[in-house]
C-alpha cells in the first residue's frame, strides 16, 4: 500500500510541477510583451533631463542628453511656456516607462530563474 500511495504522490507532484513551470513560461512571454510594449513607447519620447536656467528674471527650460560622450543642451523655451511644459510632461513620462521596464526586467530575471529549475 506505500507504494501505490507514493506513486500516487508522485504522479500529483509532477503534474502540479509542470502546471508551475507553464504558469511561469506564460508570465515571461507576457513579460517580453510588456518590455518591447515599453521600448516601443520610449522610441517616441525625447531622452535627457530638464534642465532649469535662470537668464535675468525668467527661468528658461533646457533639454539635457547625452550625445556620444558630451552632455547637449537644447533650448525648449521659457519655463512657463506650453512647449517647456509639453517637454516636461514627456521626459517625466519616460523616466516612468524607464522605471517600469526596468522593474519588468527584473521580474524577467525571477521567472527566467524560476524556469531553469525545470527538468526535461
Amino acid at each position: 500500500m506505500d507504494y501505490d500511495g507514493s506513486l500516487q504522490v508522485s504522479r500529483v507532484t509532477a503534474r502540479h510541477r509542470t502546471m508551475v513551470f507553464d504558469i511561469l513560461e506564460q508570465e515571461r512571454r507576457g513579460l517580453l510583451e510588456l518590455i518591447e510594449h515599453y521600448e516601443e513607447q520610449l522610441l517616441l519620447l525625447p531622452k535627457g533631463a530638464a534642465s532649469r536656467k535662470k537668464r535675468g528674471n525668467r527661468e528658461h527650460l533646457y533639454r539635457a542628453y547625452r550625445e556620444s560622450d558630451k552632455v547637449r543642451f537644447e533650448y525648449v523655451g521659457p519655463c512657463r511656456s506650453e512647449a517647456a511644459q509639453e517637454v516636461e510632461a514627456k521626459i517625466h513620462r519616460r523616466q516612468e516607462i524607464e522605471r517600469k521596464r526596468s522593474l519588468a526586467k527584473a521580474n524577467l530575471a525571477e521567472v527566467e530563474r524560476g524556469l531553469r529549475g525545470r527538468r526535461s
